[in-house]
């Protein structure tokens, strides 16, 4: 391990105590079920948006008070058993999610128990659409949703810092994690995934890059926004959509405006539109 330079996220009383002693998952399931939705788990990858900025504050908010999972609000809705998850340390799950399940190895094995009897579904965005392809592989989920999801993250080590990302740099000798930096190796199935990208992003292209020749459904956005790269009002119904509809925009080059209104409508892309509008209207003082 390398000497250590303090880093709230990973260093603090605070995260160190919620990671010791809360789960960071959370799992609902319903009783009241139709026959398809006993079939399916739904498992929600947080991403490295979780908290922001990493401040005591911030952390305070989110995940002490309000007790935060992303995605809570938006359900796969055929699944009938849900499974929260969140990576407090926002580092690609590189230490699980707890004190307990504090491995990449223990995390899939906790899943694999989760999610015996059904047919699984993963997503995720950024660093959980990363961890979203890594066990929705690994579990040989029947489909994988990863908007803007990271492929690797050896490249950080030349590109980040141990301020940014402590964990990638504290364990980079470690053989044993070394190798979850890179998850290429463990897509054998890549027809189950569903890879939304912005193909404006500079690291969102270099990651497109890395695995732009195995095979997997890319939808591609001309915008450069990390993340959901289109409406989020959208997003409901492209997680609901029949998969052969969502085929129909493989491989082309999307507008975000017109892709949203094509699947969510006007009336409901236009409030996204709003909102951010008034967003940046309030960011410049107007």
């Amino acid at each position: 391990m390398m000497s250590d330079t303090y880093v709230f996220q990973v260093d603090s009383e605070l995260v160190n105590s919620v990671y010791d002693n809360q789960d960071n998952y959370l799992i609902e399931s319903f009783s009241k079920q139709t026959s398809e939705q006993k079939k399916y788990c739904a498992i929600y990858f947080s991403s490295n948006n979780l908290y922001y900025p990493n401040t005591e504050a911030e952390f305070n908010n989110a995940i002490v008070a309000k007790n935060r999972f992303e995605w809570y609000g938006t359900r796969i809705e055929k699944a009938s058993k849900h499974i929260f998850l969140r990576d407090v340390f926002k580092q690609w799950y590189l230490k699980g999610v707890n004190a307990k399940i504090n491995h990449p190895d223990a995390l899939l094995e906790f899943l694999k128990q989760e999610t015996k009897g059904f047919e699984i579904i993963t997503l995720g965005s950024s660093s959980g659409g990363f961890a979203a392809v890594y066990y929705g592989q690994l579990l040989a989920a029947e489909t994988t949703y990863s908007f803007n999801g990271q492929y690797e993250v050896d490249s950080l080590l030349r590109k980040s810092s141990k301020e940014v990302d402590p964990i990638l740099f504290r364990n980079q000798n470690d053989t044993n994690l070394r190798t979850n930096y890179d998850i290429f190796k463990v897509i054998k199935a890549p027809s189950k995934i569903f890879y939304f990208r912005s193909n404006k992003s500079e690291w969102d292209v270099e990651q497109y890059t890395h695995i732009k020749d195995l095979g997997i459904n890319t939808f591609s956005f001309n915008t450069s926004h990390h993340g959901i790269p289109f409406a989020k009002t959208a997003l409901p119904k492209v997680l609901n959509m029949d998969l052969s509809k969502i085929n129909k925009f493989r491989n082309r080059n999307l507008n975000p405006v017109i892709f949203s209104f094509q699947v969510a409508g006007f009336k409901q892309t236009m409030k996204a539109v709003w909102a951010v509008a008034q967003k940046l209207l309030k960011k410049i003082g107007l």
